[in-house]
């Protein structure tokens, strides 16, 4: 049976109720910005303008194409808004399949990152990590991860870990390479969103390294299972979220440990590392990739 996209384009300013009103209907549905629009006024954690429109994709069945078009552009009409949803048949796909099988191999020494489906070799002297990154943040080629598994790899030749905290795990690539390093420690990953939890749970699978590896649902520290002693934590989220979290790092991380953040631009690393400094953090060791900035605090 043949695959369709029904697809639509909407303002920014209605793009949630939208797909909220949508999503019980739709087998799968995809939300982003239409990169051609002008900005909108509003702009995103890291200071940048989001996209005045946003494209909303619906996967359907051929006998579905004019039901969901129908509802889509009847909600939109509701919310005060006239579009024309187009149709566009597809090839039948394995999306989730061609998703893993086009994820870029990326290396950052001794890790070599990649999917389940890729024919990687992993030669001796590396360390292959299969994450799956899919529908959760975390395929290994963003520079803010790039750079917390640098400032990592620094820190472990020199230290031994034994309880690690990924706070906001996404796919939980960082803590599975700090494990398949390191395989005794034991960690603790944690996000606010449920299907990153899953991935992780997944990935932990893939790489054998589920052991004495706990992935929890937690905004921040609000778990109780989040409330341990740590000697490192991997912060790679945003620049006002890590700052937030600081007071609670200083609570939970041990004398002396290490958190390793990121997720900020270079232009925002000033209140991150002063909001450390004023918790008792010093700042070690820092990378800069690409305009992102990765830092090594240590508690004092």
């Amino acid at each position: 049976m043949a695959k369709y996209l029904v697809r639509c384009v909407v303002p920014y300013t209605i793009v949630e109720p939208f797909q909220q009103a949508l999503e019980d209907l739709c087998e799968s549905l995809i939300v982003f910005e239409d990169s051609n629009s002008e900005p909108s006024p509003t702009t995103d954690e890291n200071g940048f303008p989001i996209a005045s429109l946003f494209q909303v994709d619906m996967l359907c069945e051929d006998v579905d194409v004019f039901k969901y078009k129908a509802r889509a552009e009847s909600v939109a009409a509701l919310l005060g808004i006239t579009i024309t949803a187009s149709v566009e048949e597809i090839e039948d796909t394995n999306w989730l399949l061609a998703c893993h099988q086009g994820q870029p191999e990326v290396h950052v020494h001794p890790f070599i990152i990649h999917s389940s489906e890729s024919s990687t070799i992993i030669k001796p002297g590396s360390i292959g990590l299969k994450i799956n990154a899919a529908t959760a943040f975390g395929s290994g080629e963003h520079p803010t991860t790039q750079g917390c598994l640098k400032l990592f790899t620094q820190l472990a030749k020199k230290h031994r870990f034994h309880n690690i905290l990924d706070m906001g795990c996404g796919s939980g690539v960082l803590s599975i390479a700090a494990k398949k390093l390191r395989p005794h420690i034991q960690v603790t990953g944690v996000d606010i969103e449920a299907e990153a939890v899953r991935r992780t749970r997944l990935n932990t699978k893939l790489n054998g390294c589920e052991r004495n590896y706990k992935v929890v649902y937690s905004v921040g520290f609000q778990n109780p299972e989040t409330w341990q002693n740590y000697d490192l934590c991997f912060a790679n989220i945003l620049a006002k979220p890590l700052i937030r979290l600081a007071p609670d790092m200083k609570k939970y991380i041990k004398q002396n440990a290490y958190i390793i953040v990121s997720g900020l631009l270079d232009k925002q690393a000033s209140m991150v590392i002063n909001a450390y400094i004023n918790c008792g953090f010093s700042i070690g060791s820092q990378i800069s990739i690409s305009g992102w900035r990765s830092i090594a605090f240590r508690k004092f």
